[in-house]
């Protein structure tokens, strides 16, 4: 015969029980969306990044011919009209260089190299500026991009066109389920623009002379999941 602290611990249990499958029912009763939304912008300015390099065996050799190459860079971009907020070259890297030798491979000197990079409003001067680099040392192009100077707006717009489109789709989805969206249970951002091709130096001399900037569409993602009302 059961005592009534057994059929007590048994009522708790099956109550338990209950509420657990009932919150399980509950959390599993949703609908899980992804949002799109894409906004398109004109370019109306250009950023490239310029590669500085020189190699030696001491560092203090090298640091010397760099800076003189990056002084005539930088001198010949600001008689271009570009603005010094606008000129970025802080960027360093020093590694060892190393040589394939009878004995193996051994290290012979440094490679320094120093990044310049630089955004420009006056799009149709990227070939002038292109070319008076290269002839002050400037080793190569790294990237090239057109740029939006609203870019940042342009993206909280079409971010805000993604939840748009994530609740049109989950009332969709609803709609022929026999159901109703009810509240946002849980909303994350899953990506947005791709970043740009790197381009070589060559190439892009050869490839972009009658190039135009068109548009570029700015792209927002989404994740949202809604409970559903029965």
């Amino acid at each position: 015969m059961l005592s009534m602290k057994s059929v007590l611990t048994g009522i708790a249990l099956t109550s338990s029980l209950l509420v657990s499958s009932g919150a399980i029912a509950q959390q599993s009763a949703s609908i899980n969306v992804q949002g799109q939304g894409a906004i398109a912008v004109t370019p109306d300015a250009y950023s490239v990044t310029f590669i500085l390099e020189e190699q030696g065996e001491t560092v203090a050799k090298l640091n010397q011919h760099l800076s003189g190459e990056l002084d005539a860079v930088v001198k010949f971009l600001l008689s271009q009209g570009i603005k010094e907020e606008d000129i970025q070259s802080m960027q360093v890297q020093l590694n060892p260089r190393y040589e394939n030798t009878t004995t193996g491979r051994e290290q012979n000197g440094f490679v320094l190299s120093r990044e310049v990079q630089i955004t420009h409003s006056e799009i149709s001067s990227y070939d002038k500026i292109i070319d008076g680099v290269l002839g002050r040392g400037v080793d190569r192009i790294q990237q090239f991009e057109f740029v939006a100077s609203g870019q940042s707006n342009a993206y909280e717009q079409a971010l805000i066109a993604a939840v748009g489109d994530a609740k049109a789709r989950a009332a969709l989805l609803a709609k022929e389920l026999g159901v109703k969206v009810g509240d946002v249970v849980a909303i994350s951002e899953s990506g947005g623009n791709m970043p740009v091709p790197v381009m070589r130096a060559k190439a892009f001399a050869e490839d972009m002379s009658a190039s135009m900037p068109g548009q570029q569409q700015i792209n927002a993602r989404v994740n949202v999941t809604f409970s559903i009302e029965q």
